[in-house]
């Protein structure tokens, strides 16, 4: 390490390193912050997924001989900008892409000492984002708690989760991007003042549900010691039955008559999105709302979350939690539930295959009654609560498990506390892009913020979380402890359990 003004000049280890060679680099320090923070920003842990790198594993990053600059992000992704997705939370989108985006960003308070390490898996539906997002800067996390906190960026849509049946094309590529990543990490984070051995993963929605992907990914056991799942539960990994209709309605879209590997690899970036576009359109009422999802290939992803969360394959802690309200940030999307009535209510309830009587009493034992509000809690009990619930259970047979409900609410009244609104307190960004309009009491909710950052910090120090002193018990199917955060940070057990045992 060499100081050079307001900067520093790391040295990492040489040789090749899963999908990277390393070189040296020349990160900021940044004084803003309440102890130095440096940062190291845009990283190649790999090389550009171009040609007939392109759904393939990721490749090494080519050396560099020279001090490497490492002061600006690299880009994005490619990914669709201007979509549905993009105005839900603010600043999701990312116009600023291209092919050299396989990066990791590093922030550290200091590179001489052996801090835990949190690595960030930013979300946006498998399809959108960048780790460069100003809501994901890891500075005032790193300062505060003395963590090295990296992030890094991932092939996302068609890019990274198309299924081609082709021998020269690998599923999930953008799932082992995030395992090239933390590769990197175990070799090279020593030289940022990280330690490799206290390596957590933690990551909110796609970011969340890509934890439990790399949790039931054998090619990723070993790479970290604690992971935390942020609103990443659900039941959308798809089947190769549906993966595979995907590669076709992708290949239809661009003009092709059949999945040809060449021919997909020889369209542009802009002709896949476009393809990608279209083809989400047709899939829409048959896939779902997700179509560039991880899938079940057999390979790299072997069988199911929840399946994988019944062995030990990787009994590592974890902390997996929800929002209260998740699915109430997509209620645009359902017009028609905002009017339903009791018959109507009874008639979606039926489609569950569970006993509506039942279900209706249980929801009002926690004061919902009216049509539309039961619809509401249905929604988040079934896409996102209640799969975080058997995960949760699963893995609390083999290995420490804590649990979370997120109840901060967002300043929209009708949202409660819906999907995402989460983000920014792990690393105390609220007042970046617009936050401080979407979430509620925004200077109060700085104060939960740290009480968050703190608990993610302890549990990749320990291994265990703390609550600023408060006991925070490991979930079992007995007691279900489980932390709600919210004005004030209580411990819980069973919360709604009626309405869990009603869906049992």
């Amino acid at each position: 390490m060499t100081a050079v003004g307001s900067s520093l000049v790391v040295s990492t280890p040489g040789g090749e390193v899963q999908g990277t060679v390393q070189g040296t680099v020349q990160g900021s320090v940044d004084g803003s912050v309440d102890g130095s923070v440096t940062s190291f920003l845009g990283i190649p842990y790999a090389a550009p997924p171009t040609g007939s790198r392109r759904w393939a594993p990721p490749a090494p990053a080519s050396p560099w001989s020279s001090v490497r600059d490492a002061t600006s992000y690299s880009p994005a992704a490619w990914q669709p900008v201007g979509g549905p997705l993009d105005g839900l939370v603010p600043g999701m989108g990312s116009a600023h892409q291209g092919d050299d985006h396989l990066s990791v960003n590093v922030w550290t308070p200091s590179v001489d000492g052996s801090a835990p390490v949190l690595v960030w898996i930013h979300g946006g539906a498998f399809s959108i984002g960048s780790s460069s997002l100003s809501v994901y800067d890891g500075s005032r996390l790193a300062a505060a708690t003395g963590a090295v906190v990296v992030s890094l960026n991932y092939r996302l849509g068609a890019f990274g989760f198309l299924l081609i049946d082709d021998p020269d094309a690998t599923a999930n590529v953008g799932l082992l991007d995030q395992v090239a990543a933390l590769e990197w990490v175990r070799h090279s984070i020593a030289a940022f003042g990280g330690d490799p051995n206290r390596v957590t993963v933690f990551g909110e929605s796609a970011g969340g549900g890509s934890v439990l992907s790399l949790l039931s990914m054998p090619r990723a056991v070993g790479l970290f010691r604690c992971a935390i799942v942020q609103s990443g539960a659900t039941d959308l990994l798809l089947d190769r039955q549906r993966a595979l209709a995907v590669a076709d309605a992708v290949a239809r879209a661009a003009g092709l008559e059949r999945v040809d590997l060449d021919a997909l690899r020889r369209l542009s970036p802009e002709e896949v999105l476009a393809a990608q576009a279209t083809a989400a359109g047709e899939l829409f009422a048959t896939v779902g709302t997700m179509p560039f999802h991880p899938c079940i290939d057999g390979d790299v992803l072997p069988t199911d979350w929840l399946t994988a969360s019944r062995t030990a394959l990787n009994p590592v802690p974890v902390i997996i939690g929800t929002t209260r309200d998740e699915m109430d940030l997509f209620a645009m999307f359902d017009p028609a539930a905002a009017t339903l009535d009791d018959a109507a209510l009874r008639a979606r309830l039926q489609r569950t295959g569970h006993d509506v009587d039942s279900l209706v009493d249980a929801y009002a034992t926690t004061g919902t009654t009216a049509p539309p509000a039961v619809w509401r809690r249905v929604n988040t009990d079934m896409a996102m609560w209640l799969p975080a619930i058997r995960i949760a259970e699963a893995r609390a047979e083999h290995a420490p498990t804590w649990m979370y409900r997120f109840d901060w609410e967002a300043s929209a009244p009708d949202m409660g506390a819906p999907h995402g609104v989460d983000i920014p307190f792990p690393f105390t960004t609220i007042d970046v892009d617009g936050w401080g309009r979407f979430v509620d009491d925004p200077a109060s909710a700085t104060e939960l913020a740290r009480t968050i950052q703190r608990a993610w910090a302890s549990f990749a120090r320990d291994g265990a979380p703390s609550l600023d002193g408060r006991d925070w018990p490991t979930y079992d199917r007995d007691r279900r402890a489980t932390a709600l955060f919210g004005c004030d940070v209580t411990i819980t057990d069973d919360p709604n359990g009626a309405v869990r045992r009603a869906w049992s």
